[in-house]
């Protein structure tokens, strides 16, 4: 360097100390993982005299914007053009730059992810940025963008490793002709397209001139360019190097557009540049990309940077993801065409989770709502089901396809006759008859409901008295006694049985009431002198009191959950049954009737106007309970006739399995 240029108090000497000062900070403040606290951009290029400019927190929460708009994660982020190169106006945007990778199987999709990110200028914000697939190729014809990238002194964020492990790649396949190519072409854009009339932007000769530079170095074989611009102006004439301190000077003080007289030293300079340019790049050779090694770059960067997926991570939002999603549907009544007009839309389907989630000690089978209404099995989960076979499971492969939202290509390989078996007889049967059952158990908590406040564990207290019992409860109220002055003490070998004091008005028997004050479902004993004679014998149902929890529990359960449609049907009607628990039981028994004689599955029902009068109620429940063990009559007797196998192939469900997994990553 024309160390002339770079004495105390010069321009250049300025704003080098500016650059040492935000280096330092940098430095300081980051937290040793490639990020900064703070950077003042403005103030390097303007000797320190700058008000202060954007804050790297503030351009790492608008990375994490992008990442969640996009489903990316950024693995790389930098300062690019004139902040990096240091010659930033006032007014200059944050060129952010920045790397990223997408969930490992979206690269192995034929449903391509777009592998570039441009964001809309917001401010002083602007950034971009690059699939590292895409990265890993431009790196093998040298990019000169990617490459400076790759070494800006302005970097936001990094991953552990990433910039030694890009950097070493970098200088590995770098290729001379195509970096001084890179070069000469924004040379000549700024000489043609900008640097053209009686007055230019400091801007536009800066450029140019860092341009030239730059493919000098290249040609000098001193390998990838620097970044910083006065890094480069050893290699400039010291007679042209000493205007440049006023150029930059005149570039920091003034605002992106403002112009200036033309300098012929520096267009003088330009010109001859570029023919030498010209016919010494004709001489360089063409380096061959080390392709195997650019795409282990990015194969590796994709598999560090991989989400770390636990079991909670994986939520209906998440599971519906085209790169977790294999199979949608709209079940239920609407799948089967009994749906009405007040009808909820139920959903189930099946999602796949990364082979490397399944090694790990996490697992996940299922994704549902609270209700139930949608669910979602675990491709592995679901064959168990399909092997065990389960109703809900077997109706995925014979859904209407308008109910289909969504079906991964690999789906239709999943074929009902590879799983069809005997079985259907039990599982279909008794899982009908079990719908009976559940149709009369409604009827107890419509008949019987429960209080909105669980009785006390003293409601399920009695004092023997002669030969039979009072509730406590009276027998305290006869006395006009209170529970709190009362104590007692257990009895040794009596399970459930306590001898009961009380205090006679006296506070100093320390005796401690019957029920807790903490719990009402728990008892309290008392420390009671051996002198001391009981005024009763108490004792405690346990078992009613837990069987009234029970059902307290599940009616109120069942009053936050029930679906008011189906409960207010049930109630009109009258018959004390659920209707639409015996429409399943029907419906089931005719599918299994089906699955033996014809081995379909026909989701949608063809006798609909008949179910649709069984859920109304039309029908008495004991008419429908004949007709059901009728039909699970008839179900038996096809199946003990047909030709389907007693069991599924357990092996080659296995090997389907596998090679889903396979190719759906």
């Amino acid at each position: 360097m024309n160390r002339a240029m770079g004495k105390d108090g010069s321009p250049m000497r300025r704003i080098e100390k500016g650059r040492e000062e935000a280096r330092w900070r940098i430095g300081r403040e980051g937290n040793g993982d490639g990020r900064g606290a703070r950077v003042r951009a403005s103030d390097e290029a303007k000797g320190g005299e700058g008000s202060l400019a954007m804050q790297v927190g503030e351009i790492r929460r608008r990375l994490e914007e992008i990442e969640a708009e996009e489903g990316v994660r950024i693995v790389y982020a930098c300062e690019s053009g004139s902040r990096a190169w240091g010659f930033a106006s006032p007014d200059s945007d944050y060129d952010v730059r920045f790397l990223y990778v997408r969930g490992e199987r979206s690269y192995g999709s034929l449903r391509q992810a777009a592998d570039t990110i441009e964001r809309p200028v917001d401010g002083d914000f602007d950034a971009g940025g690059w699939d590292v697939r895409k990265a890993a190729a431009l790196l093998g014809v040298s990019n000169g963008a990617l490459v400076e990238w790759l070494h800006s002194p302005l970097v936001y964020h990094a991953v552990p490793g990433f910039l030694d492990r890009w950097r070493e790649v970098a200088r590995r396949v770098f290729g001379p002709k195509a970096s001084a190519n890179h070069y000469r072409g924004l040379a000549k854009q700024m000489v043609h397209g900008k640097l053209v009339g009686d007055a230019v932007r400091a801007k536009d000769y800066l450029y140019a001139l860092r341009a030239l530079l730059c493919a000098q170095w290249v040609l000098e074989g001193r390998g990838i360019p620097p970044v910083r611009f006065e890094e480069l102006l050893e290699l400039m004439p010291p007679a042209v190097g000493a205007a440049i301190p006023g150029l930059l000077d005149h570039k920091a003080s003034t605002g992106e557009g403002q112009k200036m007289e033309r300098w012929p030293m520096i267009d003088g300079w330009i010109e001859e540049g570029l023919d030498r340019l010209d016919g010494a790049l004709a001489e360089l050779p063409k380096v061959h990309p080390d392709v195997d090694g650019l795409d282990r770059l990015w194969r590796g960067e994709v598999r560090r940077s991989g989400p770390k997926l636990r079991a909670v991570d994986f939520t209906l939002q998440r599971i519906r993801q085209p790169d977790c999603l294999f199979f949608d549907a709209v079940a239920g009544s609407r799948a089967y065409g009994t749906a009405i007009e007040r009808s909820d839309e139920d959903r189930r389907g099946v999602f796949v989770v990364p082979a490397g989630f399944l090694g790990g000690l996490e697992k996940i089978e299922r994704v549902a709502d609270e209700r139930n209404d949608q669910t979602y099995e675990e491709l592995g989960r679901w064959f168990e089901l399909l092997l065990k076979n389960n109703p809900h499971a077997l109706e995925l492969l014979g859904m209407p396809e308008d109910c289909v939202r969504w079906k991964h290509p690999l789906f239709d390989r999943v074929k009902p006759e590879d799983f069809l078996s005997k079985r259907c007889a039990t599982t279909f049967g008794e899982y009908a008859m079990a719908q009976v059952r559940k149709a009369r158990g409604l009827n107890k908590k419509i008949v019987n409901p429960q209080p909105e406040i669980r009785q006390s564990l003293l409601h399920f207290c009695r004092i023997l008295e002669g030969q039979g019992s009072v509730p406590v409860e009276d027998w305290l109220k006869a006395r006009s006694w209170r529970q709190e002055e009362c104590g007692l003490t257990a009895i040794r070998g009596a399970v459930g049985l306590y001898a009961l004091y009380h205090d006679g008005g006296s506070e100093g028997k320390g005796l401690r009431g019957l029920i807790s004050a903490k719990d009402p479902g728990a008892l309290v004993t008392s420390s009671v002198a051996r002198n001391e004679r009981p005024v009763a014998w108490l004792s405690v149902h346990h078992d009613a009191f837990q069987a009234h929890c029970k059902a307290h529990r599940e009616y109120w359960e069942w009053v936050e959950l029930r679906n008011e449609e189906r409960y207010a049907t049930n109630a009109q009607h009258g018959r004390g049954y659920d209707s639409k628990n015996l429409l399943h039981t029907l419906r089931l028994l005719d599918m299994a009737e089906e699955i033996a004689r014809d081995r379909v599955i026909q989701v949608r029902r063809p006798n609909r106007d008949f179910l649709l009068k069984v859920r109304a109620g039309e029908f008495e429940y004991e008419d429908l309970v004949a007709r059901a063990e009728d039909k699970l009559e008839s179900v038996k007797a096809a199946f003990a006739a047909s030709a389907l196998p007693h069991f599924p192939d357990r092996d080659a469900a296995s090997e389907l399995l596998q090679e889903l997994r396979s190719e759906f990553d």
